[in-house]
């Protein structure tokens, strides 16, 4: 049986790489240093925690599988949130919510649930046509596969 690319990559080669290639999408995302209304926040978050885990994860010997499972569910949602903030900006009348940006709620301390509703459902700024959110859910969805590469070797071992 003839072994693919993907096989020969241990299961810390994974983690390395998916480490490297998070870690690039966020170093990315300061550089370009738009505005960022609060879904792109939102996404740059989820997409923060998912790196995180899989750094601690690099800390173990033997990676317990909740880890990447932990690091697929931040992406995962990452990609939800990419998915509604193209949905508000392509479909006519999607953003029904023209409220304040959530710079604007934090600094004039509104209460918890009204940020996290507002970074979930975004706001006002959301609605303006950008190429971020589709960058964003194209970096999600390759470190999810990579993850599951990485879930695949260690199965193979």
């Amino acid at each position: 049986m003839k072994m693919i690319w993907a096989a020969r990559f241990t299961s810390g080669d994974w983690l390395l790489a998916i480490l490297f290639c998070g870690s690039a999408f966020l170093a990315s995302a300061a550089l370009i240093q738009v505005s960022a209304c609060s879904l792109c926040q939102t996404q740059k978050l989820f997409m923060m925690c998912g790196v995180v885990v899989i750094a601690v994860s690099l800390l173990h010997r033997r990676v317990p599988l909740v880890y990447p499972s932990l690091a697929g569910l931040f992406w995962l949602a990452g990609c939800v949130v990419a998915f509604r903030q193209l949905w508000i900006q392509y479909v006519p009348g999607a953003a029904t919510n023209c409220g304040p940006g959530i710079d604007y709620l934090i600094a004039y301390e509104y209460p918890f649930s009204s940020i996290v509703k507002t970074m979930l459902t975004g706001s006002g700024d959301c609605a303006e046509p950008s190429v971020i959110p589709l960058i964003a859910l194209a970096g999600f969805i390759f470190l999810l596969t990579m993850l599951f590469m990485h879930v695949r070797s260690r199965k193979l071992t």
